[in-house]
């Protein structure tokens, strides 16, 4: 019965349906847009691309993004969307290396993502599909150590996630919602233009570059740019001036020993775990070592 008129009919009755979603793309002159592959337009209806290019009508238009629920305010509960389940990834939830954890063992925090996603999921937390099954993973920024099941998931955390998007949290004026129900898409974005606000006024050097270059720069690369070291090196002196006083991690060390061996005799050591032992220390130990084997000589 799928026919070529029915093919040309329904096509028909789709793009109109586009045209009343997305009216932004048809602004193009038709030949353009009927010459845009599938991929364009998978790319141009997507949500972050309706916020930055749609209309008001448009915009109107969209989901909630990333989110699988919606709340019903008057019980707290969640009801479901176009029949899609998904599972919450409650406390000990997941059983694996002997122990209950709140997240799958398939979990892995996604890969050069941008700093606004990156955002919304730090406040809303995300969908996980593990196997057959979707779980709504808890926000990002109530993880801890103890909830990430390897050492390269807590890095990621520690290392990429934790240092922008804790410094995005410290800017006046902003106050997360304790409730869950309560951080909608509207509040994302509100909350993500005074975050971002409050790190252009501390770290004005970033945003130097291109809007183009700056927006799509990894959670990786912001937490890397804020680091102390970074802003010493790179930031304006309105930058510099708004640094808190360096840490034992922070501070640059330098070893000025009279043997310079293979290192050279200026070192910078960019972490303390990198310096050189401390002398005193390392007499204790030498000193308790020949104890221990004189105890142990006949």
């Amino acid at each position: 019965d799928i026919d070529e008129a029915f093919v040309l009919s329904s096509f028909e009755i789709a793009t109109e349906y586009l045209k009343s979603c997305f009216s932004f793309i048809f602004k193009a002159s038709e030949e353009k847009v009927d010459a845009y592959t599938i991929g364009t337009w998978s790319s141009k209806i997507s949500y972050n691309s309706v916020k930055k290019h749609g209309t008001a009508e448009d915009i109107a238009r969209l989901p909630p993004p990333n989110f699988p629920t919606l709340w019903n305010k008057s019980c707290g509960r969640k009801f479901l969307l176009e029949d899609e389940i998904v599972h919450d990834a409650g406390p000990g939830q997941f059983i694996y290396q002997d122990r209950a954890w709140c997240i799958p063992e398939s979990f892995q925090f996604p890969e050069k993502i941008n700093r606004l996603e990156g955002w919304r999921r730090w406040l809303q937390g995300a969908i996980h599909v593990d196997g057959a099954k979707k779980w709504w993973i808890k926000p990002y920024r109530k993880l801890c150590h103890s909830d990430l099941h390897s050492a390269q998931l807590r890095n990621a955390f520690t290392i990429e996630w934790k240092p922008i998007f804790t410094k995005m949290m410290e800017a006046p004026g902003l106050e997360i919602p304790t409730e869950l129900k309560d951080i909608d898409e509207a509040f994302v974005l509100s909350s993500f233009e005074i975050a971002t606000e409050y790190l252009k006024s501390c770290f004005s050097f970033i945003f130097k570059a291109s809007e183009e270059k700056v927006d799509a720069y990894t959670i990786g690369t912001w937490s890397s740019k804020i680091s102390y070291n970074s802003v010493k090196k790179h930031g304006t002196a309105e930058d510099i001036a708004k640094l808190p006083p360096p840490t034992a991690r922070n501070k640059n060390k330098s070893c000025e020993g009279s043997n310079p061996g293979k290192r050279g005799r200026d070192v910078t050591w960019h972490h303390a775990d990198e310096a050189p032992a401390n002398p005193e220390k390392q007499r204790r130990t030498q000193e308790a070592t020949k104890a221990d084997i004189a105890w142990h000589l006949p």
